[in-house]
Formats: structure tokens, sequence, C-alpha cells
């Protein structure tokens, strides 16, 4: 969720437990008390750049990312992305993204509202520069946004996954009383992350939820497997607003 992000220590640690399956995050201010690494010759060691630094409402922010290889010993864990968003954004506080061979790392999110959105990355304690985005109003009419998030991440057995997300105008202002349909597929279908989008996989309908006033939407789905569950939600659109489809968010079951 958008705001204020956890003090360095404090999220270094809980983002530690969160990869363990063990902990919960919560909110908190962050205190910039660690200098960004970098090498005696000024390069630095972790890098996260925008593909634009401006764009509308709507659009995804694209971003991408170095680790130098120093920092990288054996298999690469994945690289924090924080997240600095406006008021009203319901954006990711933090996400994981998993960099390759090389160090290099990318993720992108729609921009939910606009403003200015702040962006750094964090590996093994060494933190990037920050990045920033400014995000203004879209002149497209009836474009939308559709954001989705779900916790916990790596659940167990038995547990309940919350999701939510909102459904937004090319202003940033929620769009209500709008259907959306959510949906799911199983990780063993073959797929691999390219193609977890496309309309030839087998997704399965799970049900459907309405937008508040706000344009905000949630729904729980119940862990009964092992495995990994991809979801995605849908709005077929209408008179007055395009149709959107979310990003496809993937969660991990473990059984114990």
């Amino acid at each position: 969720m958008a705001g204020t992000i956890c003090l360095r220590m404090v999220l270094t640690l809980l983002v530690s437990m969160v990869l363990l399956g063990t902990a919960t995050f919560a909110e908190d201010v962050r205190d910039k008390h660690n200098e960004t690494g970098q090498h005696g010759d000024g390069v630095m060691l972790v890098v996260i750049t925008p593909e634009s630094h401006s764009t509308e409402i709507g659009d995804e922010i694209h971003l991408k990312g170095t680790i130098d290889k120093s920092l990288i010993n054996g298999a690469p864990s994945d690289a924090i992305i924080l997240i600095s968003a406006p008021d009203g954004s319901l954006a990711d506080t933090f996400v994981l993204s998993s960099p390759d061979q090389h160090g290099g790392f990318s993720y992108a999110l729609p921009a939910d509202v606009g403003g200015d959105w702040g962006f750094e990355a964090l590996y093994n304690g060494v933190y990037s520069p920050k990045a920033e985005v400014d995000v203004i109003p879209s002149a497209k009419s009836g474009k939308t946004t559709l954001t989705l998030s779900g916790w916990p991440v790596y659940p167990r057995v038995g547990d309940e996954v919350t999701f939510k997300g909102r459904l937004t105008d090319s202003s940033g202002k929620g769009i209500p009383d709008r259907k959306l349909h959510y949906q799911f597929v199983s990780s063993d279908s073959g797929c691999v992350a390219e193609c977890h989008s496309s309309d030839a996989l087998n997704w399965l309908q799970a049900g459907v939820e309405e937008t508040d006033l706000a344009g905000e939407y949630s729904f729980r789905l119940p862990v009964v497997e092992e495995g990994g569950v991809y979801v995605r939600v849908l709005f077929d659109g209408d008179e007055q607003y395009i149709p959107i489809m979310s990003k496809v968010i993937g969660i991990t079951a473990k059984n114990s």
C-alpha cells in the first residue's frame, strides 16, 4: 500500500522474515541512516532507473536495475524495490524482483494516481540512489487503471490470501459500482512467466466483486494445496470506460 516506508534496519529485517514466510509487514517511517553503496571510483553498486521520468495515469511505470557482481555470492537472491507512491495510491510499499545472471532486474507497475513517485532498490543491505517519476493526468477519455496485490505472498496450506486493488479513471479518481471478474490458473500449466496473461491459457473464473465508492475492491481465496497459483482481475468496460486487465501476480503455497 502507498505511504511512508519503514526504517531501513527494520525493513531489512522484516523482508528477510517475509521471505521465510514467518512475519507480517507493518508500515512505519523510514529514516536514511545508511548511505548508498559505491565502488572507490564512484560507480554505484545498486542502480534502479525508470524507462521514463514522466508518464500518465493509467500507463505502466517500467523500472530496470543492475546489481554489481561483487554483491552476488553464488545464486542471486531477490532484489527489493521500495516504492514511495503519492497519497491515494494502492501500490505496494515494496516488491521483489529476481535478478538475472548478470545482475539485471526489472519491474513494472500501473500508475494509479498522479504526483511524484519514488523508487529505490535494496540488495544485500546496499541501497540504490532514489529514482523519481512524475505522473500526470491522462488526456485520453475513458482510460482506466486496475491495480492488484495479494498478501501473504508465501502462504501455508489452509491459509487464505487476501487480494485487493482499485479501479481508477484518467484523473486517478476511483470508479465506483463496477463489476470485476477475478480468475486464476495453476503454475503447473506448463506456461513460462511471459505467457501468464495469454488468453490461450485455461484461466478459471473464481468470482465477481464490485468496486466501492472509492473504486476499491477486495476478495479472498483459500489455499487448498501446495504449489503456485497466478491470479488476475478484469474489468469488461462499459459505455463510459474502456476494458482493462490487472497485472498477473503469483502466490506460492507450502505445506509447512
